[in-house]
């Protein structure tokens, strides 16, 4: 029995860490996409306040490569150090049993969702890849298909990492966290706090 437990773990163990390590990987890349945006529109920026020029396709790469490329790159890796914003306000309230089936049910929406998400990107990928789809650039096309199916990968991987945080509630509920004063009021938690 005591070997079966431990394998659960490390199998556990092995999906956070191929999902963390994917995550950040795409994280990598969307760095250098917010890297490159920035200095794309400050190198704009100073053309067009100092010479009276501006660079060409820049809102074009920055609204169809490199903003989708920052956001859903991170989203991942967001995903995996749990720092999306929530508000816990009801699940804080709430006693150990039912806020622990709260947040597997939440998680379990939010597999079901970014899966739903991944599915609607492939056919927008496919669709993109097969029409070989392109934006007016100028004089020139821009090619947004490329980023398309990057972003596939990218909502893949949201669905990887998601999924992989349902396994760990489900092998290790949440424990409960040390007892603390709780301020009705505004619903934070303070530990040791000294009023009389």
């Amino acid at each position: 029995m005591k070997q079966t437990n431990m394998n659960k773990k490390s199998g556990v163990g092995n999906l956070r860490l191929i999902s963390g390590k994917g995550s950040a990987f795409l994280l990598f890349f969307s760095c250098v996409a917010l890297a490159v945006m920035v200095l794309l529109v400050a190198y704009d920026v100073l053309l067009r306040n100092f010479f009276g020029s501006a660079m060409n396709g820049v809102s074009e790469y920055v609204s169809e490569w490199l903003m989708p490329a920052t956001v859903l790159f991170a989203l991942a890796y967001t995903e995996y150090k749990d720092e999306h914003i929530r508000v816990t306000l009801i699940e804080d309230a709430m006693p150990r049993g039912p806020e622990a089936a709260l947040k597997f049910m939440g998680q379990l929406t939010v597999v079901a969702i970014s899966a739903v998400l991944t599915w609607s990107s492939l056919q927008l990928a496919i669709d993109s890849f097969g029409i070989r789809e392109a934006v007016p650039m100028g004089t020139d096309f821009l090619p947004v298909w490329p980023i398309k199916v990057a972003v596939f990968f990218g909502w893949v991987w949201l669905t990887v990492q998601t999924f992989s945080k349902l396994v760990g509630l489900l092998v290790h509920p949440p424990q409960e966290e040390p007892a603390g004063e709780v301020d009705t009021v505004v619903g934070c938690e303070s530990v040791g706090d000294s009023r009389g």
